[in-house]
């Protein structure tokens, strides 16, 4: 079977010869940043939208590409079709992700002038299996005791690439509950997002999005929110505690990879009646209008 392409400074490389140095500071420190979106037949979603993303995260960590926004969509673009079409008839389609590190320094903990940054994208097949049984079952989540890190300690609005945070409340909410995602809260109390994900919810028929602050805000959040206005559903956008989500008749998780997962038990109590809503269900069929793909079909046929 043909190889998957990947983007490495410059050049299309099999993705067996997509190698980064080892003193590369985005390896040793996590002193990079990135952004990732799906394809939907081929397609990408949205790629003008994360792009900015990326660019406003890379201003952020103060990381020059050395490359333009028009460069960085050209080579996104390039991987897909390089992996066109003879890798995603048996992949399905992709989860493509664009990074960026400070690359080779000469020092241990200043940035040299002279570094050069190590610039990659993409593609990874969407592990279908791994999400697909909660479209019907809808998910739990565990509010973890691991809190979100604070916009005083890194901007959450960043996507960095250091993921430790993340991953501390995830591993937290499997040892609770192997099915179950994190939820993680801020240094206040507040909802916050998931391990790898955005978090909303629904009560008394409003769209709840917990305030924008205190995590990265999603393309695909933002086209939830977008999908529920058109649907003509209320938002709202505050400081959300455990005590309002638990008053809740609907939750979901909003992320590139799975766009929309219902979410029916929080810390083991039941939302609404336990089982996917029929918001979540009318948002994702929306979405799936939208992108031209039957998302919960396209999952389960290639779960």
């Amino acid at each position: 079977m043909a190889e998957r392409f990947a983007y490495l400074n410059g050049d299309y490389v099999p993705e067996r010869d997509a190698k980064v140095s080892v003193l590369d500071r985005g390896f040793r420190w996590g002193d990079a940043v990135y952004d990732a979106t799906r394809t939907f037949d081929g397609r990408l979603f949205k790629l003008h939208e994360h792009v900015e993303r990326f660019f406003r995260s890379l201003r952020y960590a103060r990381i020059d590409p050395c490359l333009d926004r028009a460069a960085v969509t050209a080579f996104c673009e390039e991987v897909v079709r390089r992996n066109e079409p003879a890798r995603r008839a048996a992949d399905g389609d992709y989860i493509l992700t664009m990074q960026a590190s400070r690359g080779l320094v000469g020092g241990i903990y200043s940035p040299s002038e002279s570094a050069t940054p190590t610039v990659t994208a993409y593609c990874m097949p969407l592990a279908f299996a791994t999400h697909a049984r909660y479209y019907r079952n809808g998910a739990p989540v565990i509010v973890t005791a691991t809190r979100r890190t604070p916009p005083e300690s890194v901007s959450p609005r960043a996507k960095v690439s250091n993921k430790m945070n993340h991953f501390q409340a995830e591993f937290e909410a499997k040892a609770a509950d192997p099915d179950a995602f994190a939820l993680m809260l801020d240094t206040d109390g507040n909802i916050a997002e998931s391990s790898g994900s955005d978090f909303l919810f629904i009560s008394n028929g409003v769209l709840r999005i917990p305030q924008r602050r205190t995590h990265l805000t999603g393309v695909s959040l933002l086209t939830a929110v977008e999908l529920a206005e058109k649907l003509g559903l209320e938002t709202d956008e505050g400081a959300f505690t455990q005590f309002d989500l638990y008053q809740a008749e609907e939750a979901m998780l909003t992320a590139s990879t799975y766009c929309l997962l219902p979410v029916v038990k929080v810390n083991g109590l039941a939302l609404g009646d336990g089982k996917p809503g029929p918001i979540v269900g009318r948002l994702l069929h929306a979405w799936s209008e939208l992108v031209g793909v039957d998302i919960v079909d396209q999952a389960f046929t290639r779960a």
